[in-house]
């Protein structure tokens, strides 16, 4: 009789890691998914872009894991017309009298494919909220004419310098005003419309970035110009088969 107790808690504490572990596993809340969005802005005037991105975000916790984190990679076309864009050096800007200096943008049309990072906050069952900003990647784009308009002298038409721009070739978020090239970050909400798709609905800042062919005093070659749009669009739901723990726990 004793021998089949010993036995019987034996096998009970072997038992119990492996379950500990066979939970942790099950509780782990995993998250691939591909999406395509629209953006519109108004600020100015009229400005869009487009894009589609893949990303994966991985839960933190054992229980509810309201919060993931992941990273992705997205691509991304944004055009406008008739824009300002400014030195992008704030130290060139300092130091200049006249205050900031502008590149006059007829037309800007740029493409860009970034790494980001993400964030995600669960809000309930169905219902989530996403951030995420871009590490860096590269531009495609064409190259574009530029007036420059120098409020030392006068920025009216007349004064106007004609430069040939370009797309900064890298983009680099080094999280301060010395980032390099186009960055995007978003800020949305989604909202399950089936076991697959969702929508998006939410809001982007777009950071785009031309250089000319050479360098301007006071000003360099960099001038950037920030953008705010009303972004929506649709995801795809690309992970693996959610077991029963999963649903519970969500």
């Amino acid at each position: 009789m004793l021998k089949r107790i010993l036995v019987c808690a034996l096998l009970a504490l072997m038992a119990i890691p492996s379950e500990a572990q066979y939970m942790r596993a099950k509780l782990k809340k995993r998250t691939a998914e591909a999406a395509v969005y629209g953006n519109l802005g108004y600020y100015g005037n009229p400005h869009w872009g487009a894009g589609a991105n893949i990303q994966y975000l991985h839960g933190i916790g054992r229980k509810r894991q309201w919060l993931s984190i992941g990273a992705g990679i997205r691509a991304n076309v944004f055009s406008s017309k008739k824009r300002e864009y400014t030195t992008s050096s704030a130290k060139m800007t300092a130091l200049n009298p006249g205050g900031a200096d502008t590149l006059y943008m007829p037309e800007v049309q740029t493409n860009t494919l970034n790494a980001y990072f993400a964030l995600k906050i669960h809000i309930k069952r169905g219902v989530d909220v996403f951030f995420n900003w871009d590490i860096g990647g590269i531009n495609f784009g064409d190259s574009k004419k530029g007036y420059f308009r120098s409020y030392e002298t006068n920025p009216g038409p007349a004064n106007q310098v004609p430069y040939k721009t370009e797309p900064y070739a890298f983009n680099l978020n080094t999280l301060g005003s010395d980032s390099y090239g186009t960055l995007l970050g978003e800020a949305y909400g989604s909202f399950r419309l089936n076991e697959v798709m969702k929508w998006r609905l939410g809001f982007n800042y777009l950071r785009n970035e031309y250089k000319v062919d050479r360098n301007i005093p006071m000003n360099g070659k960099r001038f950037y110009q920030n953008h705010w749009m009303v972004m929506t669009g649709l995801g795809f739901d690309l992970r693996w088969k959610k077991n029963k723990a999963q649903e519970s726990n969500w």
